[in-house]
């Protein structure tokens, strides 16, 4: 009996992969033909949405720029949404690889800021430890849109403002879901840099550091109480270990279902500027950086009542800060961009310079 013949194959040919070499009847001999596995992946590749990516991390801008860059980003976006065109949505699909006017497009805002605070607009200035209107105040202070408290903005620190659209089809209408994925866009690039129990603590937005309770903890509180040495003070490596820290910090908002404001991860920032504020509120959970984990220091808890008098005129108050790790704020772009694609499944595509508009 004649053996079975592979479907799409003729007696004498070999179905791929061979076993064994023929050299007897060449010209019916098949080769593997990978090519469609690669045009699916191309595909797949191709059904991400593309969204624009202004990086504009390697410098610092002020806080005031990007705040005009969002808000006409976010007119321009909201408008063309409003055209209820199908030749356009055709035309913004025909041309996804193509330059597109500003606004037919999501966007994603990428940035260092020089140091300032953000207040949210439920937020007051009880979170700020200094006067705010006084002519020697550290830092400038901007009242913004964004839900959350007060927040310290600086070098070392890098800035996120996605102006997405949630009710495309691809992403959902949902704020809390949106969080969630920035918070995972956080913790993702957190993981990527080597941050120890990357993840979320119940409760609190953000991304936080050593989340898992330690094995010895006898109950929930014991992962937040600082470990001492034997006269008492606290043992910063013990902490850095033990402690939740918290390095990123998110406040969004949204207009039509298209996003502003964001996302900022503490990579190598000068953290006793910390202690400006009550970081979101939180005054008993330590702020931490990518670097000061890495080096296994402890970060900065800052309470309303803890004592300490901030005063940026003390030439002490950066004597410990020698600049943000380049290395590694190269690595934590690279990770943060990955991140954001791969969690909202989209093509971040770089454009040049800034925003124009």
């Amino acid at each position: 009996a004649r053996a079975p013949v592979a479907m799409g194959h003729r007696p004498g040919d070999r179905v791929c992969p061979p076993s064994r070499r023929r050299h007897d009847r060449p010209e019916t001999r098949r080769r593997c033909d990978t090519s469609g596995a690669l045009d699916l992946a191309a595909g797949a590749a191709r059904a991400r949405p593309a969204v624009d990516l202004y990086d504009l991390s390697d410098t610092l801008t002020e806080y005031s720029a990007a705040w005009e860059w969002q808000r006409a980003i976010l007119d321009l976006r909201l408008r063309h949404l409003a055209r209820d065109d199908a030749d356009d949505a055709m035309l913004e699909e025909a041309n996804d690889d193509d330059d597109v006017p500003l606004g037919s497009r999501d966007v994603v805002l990428m940035v260092q800021h020089p140091p300032v605070v953000t207040l949210g607009t439920g937020s007051t200035a009880d979170n700020l430890k200094f006067d705010p209107d006084a002519p020697g105040a550290p830092f400038p202070v901007h009242r913004t849109e964004r839900g959350g408290e007060a927040t310290y903005h600086g070098p070392g620190q890098l800035v996120i403002y996605p102006i997405i659209n949630l009710q495309d089809g691809h992403h959902r209408p949902d704020l809390h879901w949106y969080m969630r994925s920035l918070e995972d866009v956080a913790v993702a690039t957190m993981e990527s840099l080597g941050v120890a129990k990357p993840g979320r603590v119940d409760g609190l937005t953000g991304a936080w550091a050593n989340v898992e309770k330690p094995p010895d903890a006898e109950d929930e509180g014991e992962s937040h109480r600082p470990a001492r040495t034997p006269d008492g003070a606290s043992a910063p490596g013990d902490i850095a270990r033990r402690r939740e820290h918290k390095l990123a910090a998110i406040g969004v908002r949204a207009r039509r279902w298209v996003t502003y404001h964001g996302m900022a991860l503490n990579v190598d920032p000068n953290l006793s500027h910390f202690r400006a504020i009550v970081p979101c509120g939180i005054g008993d959970r330590p702020v931490g950086s990518v670097a000061q984990m890495l080096g296994g220091r402890a970060g900065v808890v800052s309470a309303l009542d803890d004592g300490v008098a901030f005063d940026l005129t003390a030439e002490s108050i950066d004597s410990d800060w020698a600049g943000a790790d380049e290395a590694l704020m190269r690595a934590a772009r690279a990770g943060l961009v990955h991140a954001f694609e791969e969690v909202f499944r989209v093509r971040l595509r770089k454009r040049r310079g800034a925003p124009d508009v």
